[in-house]
């Protein structure tokens, strides 16, 4: 089994689901993580990257997780690293 590429969510393709692989707590406030992990956002959590602030700004990051939409500054999601989901064996 080969490892997936890593990247940061904040650099993740918007529409596109990701595997959260690993979140920097430290480079967060106690609240802002604590307010992550009500929201769900831990290690093995799917999420889907949805829209940007504005064109000119890639701040707030809106998120779906499971059926849930949530609001993230990108300097919280410069501090997650995501990897891509693989793909079932046969999906077209």
């Amino acid at each position: 089994m080969t490892a997936l590429p890593i990247t940061l969510l904040d650099k993740s393709p918007l529409g596109v689901a990701v595997r959260i692989a690993r979140i920097d707590w430290d480079a967060m406030s106690d609240d802002e993580g604590r307010r992550l992990r009500e929201f769900g956002l831990m290690e093995g959590c799917e999420v889907t990257p949805r829209h940007r602030g504005s064109i000119f700004s890639r701040d707030p990051l809106a998120l779906t997780i499971g059926r849930m939409q949530v609001i993230i500054r990108s300097r919280q999601a410069a501090a997650i690293e995501v990897e891509a989901i693989p793909r079932e064996a046969g999906a077209a």
